[in-house]
């Protein structure tokens, strides 16, 4: 009797610590196709034109500025003003761009950039992190300044850095390449913390979990996420089979949830203690091309020829906007507050064509724009 007692005990008590960590479950059935909100017949206004090809973009963490990463340079405006603040590395090729935590520094991967630029030769991804003037607490008077710069030792020829993360304390970056897997580099020195390889293709997002210990990424192994920690590399594989090729993938700030978007235009929330994707969405037809959660997790945005955003408790629709069929959106972010989602959009006639618009979430509009040049 006191065995059948204790069992009795364990069971409960082992479900209540089960009920700690799980996690809504839902599988929707929305229709991917229900109607957005409808294009205006006027274009945004233009508040700024990009000397090159947009590639990339990321708001301050104070929302008062976003930088822009163009086949030209790197600008950095005012998010309220649209003033440029700073242009950095003009005519070089920036492919990818992201805010320190603390907006003191700016992490920027060179795509290709040249090794030696008098010579028509293969090129190197290159990391560099500013410290812009127009960074709040710089002295402006100092200019902005390269404080550090890493071509990893001749290693990155013809390569990429397709994603830059910061861990959450701003100490190193996890950069995401295309043949060498995920690098963990200082922030400071540029040394080489941590890598894993052996992907199937190249990476094309990593994230941190909220303490730095761990992080996650795409492109690992049949169709699957890996996630390891950094400090002993041991990994495991989150996998489902109503999933194809992950894409894009955010740890939630809460720890307990990674949200992954997929090539076949599905999204999968998995919960961290269990490995599996209870939350299940079929969010586009075509694939997932961005994804962003908002500042306070509840919800998600995700990008393909149209704009949706979902509930991350129930994965209800809860609005769709900026429909149209020429073009796709690469990166979505929300922007201050949450009221606004800034876009980054590709024509698919001609791919020169970018833009960023800068949408109201509850109405559905976007009434300004930066616009891209040429490459």
């Amino acid at each position: 009797m006191k065995r059948i007692a204790i069992f009795i005990v364990l069971a409960v008590f082992v479900g209540a610590c089960q009920g700690i960590d799980r996690q809504p479950i839902f599988s929707p059935s929305t229709d991917p196709t229900a109607t957005p909100v409808p294009l205006p017949a006027s274009a945004p206004k233009v508040v700024a034109t990009l000397p090159g090809v947009i590639w990339a973009f990321d708001i301050h963490p104070q929302g008062s500025s976003i930088a822009i990463a163009t086949s030209k340079g790197l600008q950095i405006y005012d998010f309220t003003s649209f003033a440029l603040l700073d242009s950095l590395e003009a005519g070089v090729s920036q492919y990818d761009v992201s805010w320190s935590p603390d907006g003191s520094r700016l992490a920027a991967g060179l795509g290709l950039a040249r090794i030696n630029p008098s010579e028509n030769a293969g090129g190197e991804a290159v990391l560099r992190i500013w410290q812009p003037s127009s960074a709040p607490g710089a002295n402006g008077g100092d200019g902005s300044k390269i404080v550090l710069e890493t071509n990893f030792a001749g290693d990155m020829v013809n390569e990429r850095i397709l994603n830059i993360a910061w861990k959450p304390d701003g100490s190193a970056l996890a950069l995401s390449t295309d043949t060498h897997g995920v690098m963990v580099v200082e922030a400071t020195s540029g040394k080489l913390l941590s890598q894993q390889t052996g992907y199937a293709s190249s990476v094309m997002e990593a994230d941190w979990s909220p303490d730095g210990t761990r992080l996650v990424s795409t492109s690992d192994m049949a169709y699957s996420l890996r996630r390891w920690k950094v400090d002993t590399g041991e990994a495991v594989r989150l996998f489902d089979q109503r999933v194809s090729n992950p894409w894009h993938v955010i740890w939630m700030k809460d720890g307990k949830r990674i949200v992954s978007g997929h090539v076949y235009g599905t999204v999968c929330f998995w919960t961290v203690a269990t490995n599996k994707c209870d939350g299940f969405i079929q969010a586009h037809r075509t694939a997932v091309f961005s994804m962003a959660v908002s500042s306070d997790g509840s919800r998600l945005a995700t990008g393909g020829g149209v704009i949706r955003v979902w509930d991350t408790s129930s994965g209800k629709l809860l609005t769709a906007f900026g429909e149209d069929s020429k073009i796709i959106y690469n990166q979505l972010e929300w922007g201050p507050g949450d009221q606004t989602i800034v876009s980054l959009q590709t024509n698919m006639d001609d791919p020169e064509l970018t833009a960023l618009r800068i949408w109201n979430v509850a109405l559905g509009l976007s009434d300004m724009e930066f616009r891209g040049g040429k490459r």
